[in-house]
């Protein structure tokens, strides 16, 4: 059996030759063309036969429905569940098969068998197999890439709606690893790689057991983070999708633009980048009986849509970007639910959630002790004691079982949550009357934040990222976090973890 890879991901040095496997025929170079005069009633019943079986050793089970052409002639045939195949009625002849897959077409190999003779009434018997993972990693990679980690990403970037290969798109991987050299803390590391002209990348260089997220980007459209976990295997085989100029808009930078005084634009780091086109997601949110879920709120990450499921438990989301991206299903009580989903604005792409898990309080991130000397870096425990107002922990917070950052202020007295849009939700003082709502001003970390589009702070931090919150009526708030002539607004102050973190150190407690 002969494989040959192709792309940019070989080494040069390995370009010229093809990786030659052991196969159960004998190899033979070219192959001829049966002369088709001879197919005479005495020929067609001296037709023969080729059967066997496919393995994806990547995947360690059979490769099924396999294209399986027997090169040289029009006969061709699929493989089973199992992975067999058996094609008949092929004159004799020398012949070559060729295998297409889409788990080939993602390795970026040409997957063709050594030459083999065909006699008059003959049956060949084939074993194939796809090479192994470390095979394919110790091809792809080079030595000084793999002394970074043994284990690797292959797969293919192919155009959501045209499925055409994505030519020198950039492809990473990231993920979180403790370094010494940043005080035991840990740091991001990424692995990236660019997509040659079939689309496909390999990445290589990653550890065997760790847990990252792997994102496309072409001319700043970019595909959503897909989670990715090895677990002791050398390779992953992950295509992705994504949209192009006629199908992407972007609605605003990461940073953002805002109008300042007198016309002036400033950045307002507040606002996310938003992705925007004409793909359409249709799906079902069901509890773990099968029963439908209504009232859960399901969203595409970093999209504007949103929506509400219906009694029914459905749900249909518009204005999508095409390409792989992920659909998150909220509800308070359980557990969010994310799942990548390929979009395209060729045809609604259809989806089932299914929410079993009930929102737990999750376990501290650091001992008890050391959340303490946090909270006395950043004075919490010093406010607490001498002020009047509302105050909770990280460990009080995540009790409360939140899925979004607006879930935890349900229950502060002075405040509430309400709808802000038909699908966003903001909070306003409990104070708030027909006259008009009483405003809240929040910091966080210390720095006044401004809030610029709806659902800026369910997109700000999650639940579990917040180390500390405290909550002022009017002008009980600390003097240095006053805002002149907001006397009367109710005051929030948000400690993120990181920060408490970072206050603890510089205390040298």
């Amino acid at each position: 059996m002969v494989i040959r890879v192709t792309g940019s991901g070989v080494r040069r040095s390995l370009a010229p030759a093809l990786l030659a496997f052991a196969a159960t025929v004998a190899p033979a170079q070219g192959g001829t063309r049966p002369d088709s005069t001879a197919a005479d009633s005495t020929a067609q019943r001296a037709l023969g036969r080729v059967m066997g079986s496919v393995y994806d050793s990547v995947h360690a089970a059979p490769l099924a429905q396999a294209a399986v052409l027997v090169m040289g002639s029009s006969r061709m045939g699929f493989t089973t569940d199992r992975g067999i195949f058996s094609i008949d009625s092929i004159p004799p002849g020398t012949y070559r098969l060729r295998i297409e897959h889409p788990v080939l077409d993602s390795l970026g190999v040409q997957f063709v068998t050594d030459s083999f003779t065909l006699g008059p009434q003959q049956t060949e018997t084939l074993s194939l197999a796809v090479p192994s993972s470390e095979t394919l990693v110790a091809v792809s990679c080079p030595a000084a890439r793999r002394r970074l980690g043994p284990s690797a990403i292959i797969g293919r970037v192919l155009d959501a709606d045209t499925d055409a290969p994505v030519d020198s798109a950039r492809v990473s991987f990231v993920w979180q690893q403790l370094s010494l050299t940043a005080g035991l803390r840990n740091v991001p590391v990424m692995r990236d790689a660019r997509t040659d002209a079939d689309g496909v990348f390999r990445i290589c260089g990653i550890p065997s057991d760790v847990e990252g997220t792997l994102q496309a980007e072409k001319t700043r459209i970019t595909t959503s983070e897909v989670k990715l976990t090895f677990q002791g295997q050398a390779l992953i085989v992950q295509g992705l999708r994504i949209g192009n100029a006629a199908t992407v808009a972007q609605v605003r930078d990461s940073a953002g633009q805002g109008a300042g005084r007198g016309g002036a634009t400033a950045p307002i780091f507040s606002a996310p980048t938003i992705q925007r086109g004409q793909a359409v997601l249709i799906g079902r949110v069901l509890a773990a009986n099968g029963q439908p879920m209504s009232g859960a709120r399901v969203d595409v990450r970093n999209t504007e849509s949103v929506a509400h499921t219906n009694e029914a438990g459905e749900f249909r989301l518009t204005d999508l970007p095409s390409g792989t991206q992920t659909v998150v299903a909220r509800q308070i009580g359980f557990a969010p639910v994310d799942m990548p989903v390929n979009l395209s604005t060729r045809a609604p792409a259809t989806v089932t959630i299914t929410m079993s898990q009930p929102a737990q309080a999750l376990a501290p991130v650091v001992v008890e002790a050391e959340q303490d000397r946090g909270l006395e870096a950043i004075g919490f425990n010093q406010r607490k004691r001498g002020l009047s107002g509302h105050f909770m922990t990280s460990d009080e917070i995540m009790q409360r079982g939140p899925n979004l950052l607006t879930d935890v202020f349900r229950t502060v007295p002075m405040l509430r949550v309400v709808r802000d849009g038909m699908y966003d939700y903001k909070v306003e003082s409990a104070r708030a009357t027909t006259l008009g709502p009483s405003c809240v001003q929040f910091f966080v970390d210390g720095t006044l934040y401004r809030m610029v589009y709806p659902g800026d702070l369910d997109r700000m931090m999650p639940p579990s990222e917040v180390g500390a919150i405290e909550v002022y009526a009017g002008s009980a708030a600390p003097f240095e976090f006053q805002v002149a002539g907001a006397s009367s607004c109710t005051t929030v102050l948000m400690w993120s973890k990181f920060r408490m973190n970072q206050a603890n150190r510089r205390s040298g407690r």
